[in-house]
């Protein structure tokens, strides 16, 4: 058997980039197949069920990195709030490259991927806002306000995402961020 040229994960990283750009639809099997140096032969060697399996990976490790570095962050027990909040928008910031890259679910809700996909992405957005209101409640908040803080932390995230990218200003993520945080912290 010979070897990879590109191992799985650095195939799913820039089949991510694409995705997030292009959308489901956008993307053909032939472009997800030359971000990683390969035939479409080969893509298919590695996902035999095609476009909707190899998409299907690419948004369990987008959402893998969304359960590891955010929402497990903002519902572990025995830290501080402030830290866990600190550290979950910090990565945030990480995985949308500071307000540069486009949202996956946002990608993939548009046309056949939110029929294929969009019980995953709603799933996965339920969990972004029990994450969020998680952290309200451990600053003291009330249900009803850690439930509008966590829909308005979603809603400006997704938001800033798309104007950062119109008007070409990632500051604009970045002072959703913070923006975010001092909702939280009561500033």
């Amino acid at each position: 058997m010979r070897p990879q040229k590109i191992s799985d994960q650095e195939l799913t990283v820039n089949m991510l980039e694409i995705l997030r750009s292009r959308g489901y639809d956008g993307s053909s099997l032939n472009d997800l197949a030359l971000v990683g140096g390969l035939k479409k032969a080969s893509l298919y060697h590695r996902y035999p069920g095609g476009k909707e399996t190899l998409v299907q990976s690419v948004l369990d490790h987008f959402t893998g990195e969304f359960e590891h570095r955010v929402f497990s962050v903002l519902t572990a027990k025995k830290k501080k709030p402030k830290k866990k909040l600190t550290a979950a928008l910090r990565s945030i910031a990480l995985i949308y490259d500071n307000g540069g890259a486009n949202c996956l679910y946002r990608a993939l809700s548009m046309q056949s991927g939110m029929e294929i996909f969009g019980a995953q992405i709603r799933e996965n957005c339920q969990k972004w806002l029990k994450s969020f209101e998680h952290i309200g409640k451990d600053f003291g908040f009330k249900k009803k306000k850690s439930k509008l803080l966590a829909l308005e932390s979603l809603i400006k995230i997704q938001g800033s995402l798309v104007l950062s990218n119109i008007f070409g200003d990632r500051k604009l993520f970045i002072e959703t961020l913070n923006d975010i945080k001092n909702s939280y912290l009561g500033n």
